[in-house]
């Protein structure tokens, strides 16, 4: 698989999950502050949650398609 075709498919996951996030953020920022955090908190905790996840992804379908080529 092409450099260009793996920086692409990283841009469209993590646009993708950004979205998503985007969607979803107040319903689940009101659930973490009912538990005590507050709402920068939960925005953090929802933005580090989300990075750390494409990247994973992004690092272990680079790893599995470099490693079948």
């Amino acid at each position: 698989m092409g450099r260009k075709l793996v920086l692409l498919g990283f841009w469209l996951l993590g646009y993708a999950l950004g979205f998503f996030a985007w969607l979803v953020r107040v319903p689940v920022i009101n659930a973490l502050m009912n538990i005590g955090l507050s709402g920068d908190a939960a925005g953090a905790l929802i933005t580090g949650f989300a990075g750390s996840l494409v990247m994973l992804v992004g690092v272990i379908m680079w790893s599995y398609l470099s490693s079948s080529s």
